[in-house]
């Protein structure tokens, strides 16, 4: 449960809500126990600490003072492929949140939900299913971020990037770019936004290296992101062939 002070609650555009809190264990766990009482779409908790912050697969997210952990609790799509596609509408969202904080960095993304700075990751996103439902974490690295070696990945900063952001702030225009970016797409469809992530994607026509989850290794190049948010690769010989889970690094690295 919650521990610290009590929490900060702030109403936002059209119901959605922000809980600040000093100190939780997960804010995706938070918003899962706050939602039995409170399961409207919009829900959002943020919290100064984590205790038991995760990533991807079950990874530890680091959870010191000073970055942004942030979750909100969105309704799913009609089916399970058009609630994957949530996590690049999220993406964009974010992106868009950061270019509007700090205007001077360039952000790319990094398939499947890993946002980059100079080839370094600044920011990961989260989904996890709730009946209906869909929490979305988002973790930035405001103000710190893990060094090479408990790093999986090359990591940066907001801060070391120049931009010296207050964590509730950049929390406030995450939301505002989201709950605008989710209306767009149960409006538009996926194709809007299929198409504003290739344009920042990270190693487009490049080498890269899938390591999926079975252990097997796919070389090729990332050729496309497909309708349903699978990445595209071009083995040559092997074909082309569509990864729906694993993690990508770069030829190069």
């Amino acid at each position: 449960m919650a521990q610290g002070s009590e929490p900060v609650y702030e109403a936002l555009l059209d119901g959605w809500r922000l809980v600040a809190l000093s100190e939780v264990d997960s804010t995706n766990e938070e918003v899962r126990r706050r939602a039995a009482v409170d399961p409207a779409e919009g829900l959002a908790v943020m919290a100064a600490v984590q205790t038991a912050g995760r990533g991807r697969r079950g990874r530890t997210w680091v959870s010191p003072p000073g970055n942004l952990y942030l979750s909100v609790r969105l309704n799913q799509g009609r089916t399970l492929a058009e609630t994957a596609q949530l996590s690049f509408v999220v993406a964009v969202a974010l992106a868009d949140a950061l270019a509007e904080a700090a205007p001077h960095v360039a952000v790319r993304f990094k398939w499947p939900n890993d946002l980059l700075i100079g080839g370094a990751k600044v920011s990961g996103i989260l989904l996890e299913t709730d009946r209906a439902a869909v929490i979305v974490g988002i973790g930035v690295n405001v103000a710190w971020a893990p060094d090479a070696t408990t790093a999986t990945y090359p990591a940066t900063s907001l801060k070391g990037e120049g931009a010296d952001l207050d964590p509730r702030d950049l929390a406030r225009g995450i939301l505002r770019h989201l709950k605008s970016c989710v209306e767009q797409w149960r409006a538009r469809g996926f194709a809007v936004f299929r198409a504003a992530w290739l344009e920042r994607a990270q190693g487009l026509g490049q080498g890269v290296v899938a390591r999926l989850q079975s252990g097997e290794e796919v070389h090729g190049i990332f050729v496309d992101l497909d309708a349903d948010g699978a990445l595209v690769v071009d083995g040559a010989d092997a074909g082309r062939r569509r990864i729906l889970a694993g993690d990508v690094f770069f030829a190069a690295s």
